[in-house]
C-alpha cells in the first residue's frame, strides 16, 4: 500500500500548497471506460480523437479519470486520509490530456473553516500550460480519526 498522511484541518493553513504530478497509461483509459460506461470514441481511436482535437497525438484521457486522479491526491497525500470529499468543481478543459502526458497538480488551501477545508486545485502541463482549474470542499479528519491512524491504521504496518 502507498504511504498516507493524515492532516486534520488545524494541521493546515490558508495558502498552504501542495504539488504532485499525475501520468496516465492506456489501459488506465480503458479500465476507467469500462468502469465508467464511458464509451466515447475519442478514448479509445485516435483517429476519433484527431477529428475532434486536430493535432492529437493520441487517445483522450477522460476528464472524469483526471478528476478521480486528483480526489484520491485528497485521501491519501493532502490532506490525507480520514477526509471526506464534498464536492469537486473543474472548470473546462482547455487543452486535451493524452497517456504518457505528465500533469503537475498544485492543491491551495484557500478557505479553513473546520473540520471544513475548500481547495484551489491548477492543472498544467510539463510547460506550464494550463490544463484546467478546479474548486473543492472536503471535511478533513478529526483529531480521533488521526490518532486511530496514527496508531493502528497507518498503511504498511
Amino acid at each position: 500500500m502507498p504511504k498516507t498522511k493524515c492532516l486534520t484541518a488545524s494541521m493546515l493553513e490558508v495558502g498552504q500548497c501542495h504539488r504532485a504530478r499525475l501520468s496516465f497509461r492506456r489501459d488506465q483509459v480503458e479500465q476507467y471506460c469500462a468502469l465508467s460506461g464511458d464509451y466515447n470514441a475519442i478514448h479509445h481511436s485516435t483517429e476519433a480523437a484527431r477529428l475532434r482535437f486536430p493535432g492529437a497525438q493520441d487517445i483522450v484521457v477522460p476528464g472524469g479519470l483526471v478528476q478521480i486522479a486528483v480526489t484520491g491526491i485528497f485521501g491519501t497525500e493532502f490532506p490525507g486520509d480520514g477526509c471526506l470529499g464534498l464536492t469537486f468543481v473543474p472548470e473546462r478543459f482547455r487543452r486535451p490530456v493524452y497517456p504518457g502526458d505528465h500533469i503537475d497538480v498544485e492543491i491551495l488551501v484557500s478557505r479553513i473553516r473546520a473540520p471544513m477545508v475548500e481547495l484551489d486545485i491548477t492543472l498544467t502541463d510539463r510547460q506550464g500550460n494550463l490544463i484546467t482549474t478546479a474548486k473543492s470542499k472536503l471535511v478533513a479528519a478529526d483529531d480521533a480519526y488521526r490518532q486511530w491512524w496514527s496508531t493502528a491504521g497507518k498503511p504498511g504496518r
